[in-house]
């Protein structure tokens, strides 16, 4: 079986997970040159009995931790972007909109929080693409191949109305009425579902159940029935009753559902195709030497 189009998008939630975790250490790393700079490297910044954690030493963790991966992240997009800058490579905002909108209906691993947007997303994308190109750009696929898979994995390509919920699960009538009230009081719903939300696997995230559809098992029909008539952001003006307690649900983001023409795909199935079949040498550092990259960590074994 060829790769399927959710193996890309795990890839890419990676890739973000990694950037925050790069985001993360730049900041400290620019707390670290501050530091130093003001003579604060020896400043104590927390205290455990008689025991002391300096500037210094939580810096020097967060380097031996993350530095390497940071550092490498970095490099991995400079590379990307010179090369296709060298290549004349170029993804369309057509493009990203398309795969974008794939992710959120066809993948559900769209999520935002505090550290990803949807323009992170974007750029990642962006990011993913390129990649391709240059991984792939000698790579033959051919018309009736690619068509073939097509053909085979047209779900792949197509979803139908799907609605971005997000839901407050309390117990009793009671508390839903009095989470009614802390909404309309100006309360964002992300902060109570987080606060209030019995439902331990979304209140972390605001609530946020994804991108659902009516064929979804998992999902109370009357969710859906009252999604389709709200307008984006704003929430069910009743308790839901349901077999957990009761429920108010908010709607982020409606999509109509649609299929992608093989036209519209087909450059993504063959850079797919070819993807799989460079097998690990789908891998951006493959690109390093052409791009004539050193770095800190020359010499040391993987």
């Amino acid at each position: 079986m060829r790769l399927k189009a959710r193996v890309v998008w795990t890839f890419i939630l990676v890739l973000l997970m990694i950037n925050a975790v790069v985001i993360a250490y730049v900041l400290t790393k620019s707390q670290m040159s501050q530091a130093s700079s003001n003579g604060k490297s020896g400043e104590e910044i927390a205290s455990i009995g008689k025991e002391k954690v300096t500037r210094q030493e939580w810096l020097k963790k967060m380097e031996d931790r993350y530095g390497k991966a940071t550092l490498e992240q970095m490099i991995n997009q400079k590379v990307v972007n010179q090369l296709a800058k060298e290549n004349k490579l170029e993804v369309s905002s057509k493009e990203i909109n398309r795969e974008l909108l794939m992710l959120k209906a066809v993948s559900n691993n769209f999520y935002e929080d505090g550290h990803t947007s949807e323009k992170d997303w974007t750029e990642q994308i962006r990011y993913q693409i390129l990649l391709e190109q240059l991984l792939t750009r000698d790579a033959v696929v051919s018309e009736k191949e690619a068509k073939s898979f097509y053909e085979k994995n047209k779900d792949l390509y197509q979803y139908d109305d799907s609605y971005r919920i997000r839901h407050i699960v309390v117990k009793t009538k009671g508390e839903a009425e009095n989470v009614l009230k802390d909404l309309k009081g100006g309360s964002s719903f992300e902060a109570v579902a987080a606060e209030r939300s019995i439902d331990r696997y979304t209140s972390p995230y605001g609530g946020d159940l994804g991108f659902v559809t009516e064929e979804q098992e998992s999902i109370p029909a009357l969710y859906i029935q009252e999604a389709q008539k709200l307008q984006p952001d704003e929430w069910t003006k009743e308790p839901i009753e349901t077999k957990n307690g009761y429920a108010i649900i908010q709607l982020k983001e409606k999509l109509d559902g649609r299929s992608f023409s093989y036209e519209e795909v087909k450059n993504q199935i063959k850079r797919q195709i070819a993807m799989e079949d460079l097998g690990e040498k789908a891998n951006v550092k493959t690109l390093w030497k052409e791009a004539k990259v050193t770095w800190f960590y020359d010499g040391e074994q993987d």
